[in-house]
């Protein structure tokens, strides 16, 4: 049984470096498309592509393995869990609504000249989104390492 335990907890911790890894990249490479108008619409796609091919499933694999092995191995009340698990579900949300505007920010990349206000704010919002996502993942790892006494 503790074979089993590590194996998941191996897929755990091996997902969540992909997934935030991923992440990490998104923000170079949003970063990147909004000092290239040429190449942005490109560009956009591919953190698109990225994000959907593996950023979210690495994150749901987290996920699973994560509320396995807390219903599994650890108290249902402890803190850092608790925490993890209410940042996680905000990031889930935060995920979800970033999707539909990534594919606004695509076709507005493929349609707009370079100079539209439109784009610049958009840019600006989802570049900003992202690096939350970024800084709430981080926030998570540091919990699932140190596992704080929160309360």
């Amino acid at each position: 049984m503790g074979e089993l335990y590590i194996g998941l907890k191996w897929l755990h911790i091996t997902t969540a470096v992909i997934a935030l890894g991923s992440n990490i990249t998104h923000f170079f490479w949003l970063i990147s498309a909004n000092k290239d108008p040429v190449h942005r619409a490109n560009i956009l796609s591919l953190v698109k592509k990225i994000d959907d091919r593996m950023a979210v499933p690495s994150y749901a694999v987290t996920g699973i393995c994560g509320i396995t092995m807390w219903l599994w191995q650890w108290p249902t009340y402890s803190p850092w869990i608790i925490t993890s698990l209410i940042i996680f579900t905000v990031l889930t949300i935060m995920g979800i609504a970033f999707g539909p505007f990534m594919y606004k920010w695509i076709n507005l990349a493929k349609d707009q000249g370079p100079d539209n206000q439109q784009l610049f704010t958009l840019m600006y919002r989802l570049t900003t989104w992202w690096g939350g996502i970024c800084i709430g993942a981080l926030a998570i790892l540091y919990l699932m390492i140190w596992k704080p006494s929160l309360w």
